[in-house]
């Protein structure tokens, strides 16, 4: 695998990497290189607690992050989004058991994820459950930093409660 590798470091005082612990100078190399980041958008999965009326189980990856990749659907456009699935966080958090929410079905809970589109904006794909809960839309679009004016709601099948890929899994 090929790496692209940028090299651009605010030049700040707050990142400066000429301490005498070369480890710490390697963090905060990093960590300047990804501040320029902070506010850039992210793409990623999530569910909505309807009854604390909050996001939950939210994995996500700023787009600068994200790859593009070539759809055959969409009028072959370019797509971004984060390589986790649902199903697989699901499972985990169930596991784990920390977190009481994720017990059940992972498609009975409204649920959702959000793709970048090359040229086109942001696209928060949900089921029509966001025409009960309006107020998760501001949610939304604050935990995942997205521009009001260039992200659309998009209700699909798929996304539906008790739809997904799989649940024979479950």
């Amino acid at each position: 695998m090929d790496l692209e590798l940028d090299k651009t470091v605010p030049d700040s005082s707050d990142w400066a990497t000429n301490t005498s612990d070369e480890m710490a100078n390697v963090f905060r190399e990093t960590m300047a290189y990804y501040a320029q980041y902070a506010d850039e958008p992210y793409v990623g999965i999530f569910w909505y607690d309807v009854e604390n009326k909050e996001l939950f189980g939210v994995k996500s990856v700023s787009i600068a992050e994200a790859k593009y990749r070539e759809s055959s659907l969409f009028s072959k456009s370019f797509v971004k989004t984060c390589t986790t699935i649902h199903k697989n966080v699901w499972k985990k958090e169930s596991y784990r058991g920390k977190d009481k929410r994720f017990q059940g079905d992972y498609t009975k809970v409204p649920r959702g994820r959000i793709f970048e589109v090359k040229d086109k904006g942001f696209y928060v794909c949900v089921g029509s459950w966001i025409n009960d809960y309006p107020e998760a839309k501001d949610e939304i679009i604050f935990e995942f930093q997205l521009p009001k004016d260039k992200t659309q709601f998009k209700i699909d099948i798929h996304w539906e409660i008790g739809h997904g890929w799989s649940e024979r899994d479950i």
